[in-house]
């Protein structure tokens, strides 16, 4: 994921303190625990419902070397967690590979996505009862294969 303008950066809100229970990837919905200081995968519907926070890396390594390193976050690692909600109606761009399989062909024009159980973000025919959405705007070149889409909150 990639956010469009510099505003996303000057407003999001985040937390970096939760490292992760489990590999996480850039783009995944996550659910933090800030008692426990973890960040983990909605384990329900219900959590996938609430998600509004989306992993980006701490690149807190000075020896990252591969490419691999910057867009993974390992178990165990600090995560940082953007909250979506600070940065509403915003626009960011996803690679196909942050999409849940076999939507990313069938987008078109105001479609909405929202972040599954798995953290990837899926198309879905209602988003009501989702904090936070993703309405499609149109597919681009991002990472060979992407989406720009609008941050909705609810």
């Amino acid at each position: 994921m990639k956010p469009k303008t510099i505003g996303y950066y000057k407003n999001v809100q985040n937390v970096g303190t939760c490292k992760a229970t489990t590999e996480l990837k850039l783009g995944m919905g996550v659910i933090l625990d800030r008692a426990a200081k973890t960040a983990s995968l909605p384990a329900s519907d219900a959590e996938a419902k609430a998600c509004h926070r989306i992993v980006t890396n701490i690149n807190d390594k000075p020896e990252m070397h591969n490419y691999s390193e910057t867009v993974v976050v390992a178990e165990g690692d600090y995560v940082r967690a953007d909250d979506l909600t600070s940065v509403a109606n915003m626009e960011m761009e996803f690679a196909k590979y942050e999409i849940k399989d076999g939507d990313y062909d069938t987008l078109a024009k105001g479609d909405k996505l929202v972040f599954g159980t798995d953290g990837l973000i899926a198309k879905t025919a209602d988003a009501t009862g989702y904090k936070v959405y993703f309405e499609f705007v149109e597919k681009t070149a991002y990472m060979g294969k992407g989406v720009l889409l609008v941050i909705r909150v609810q």
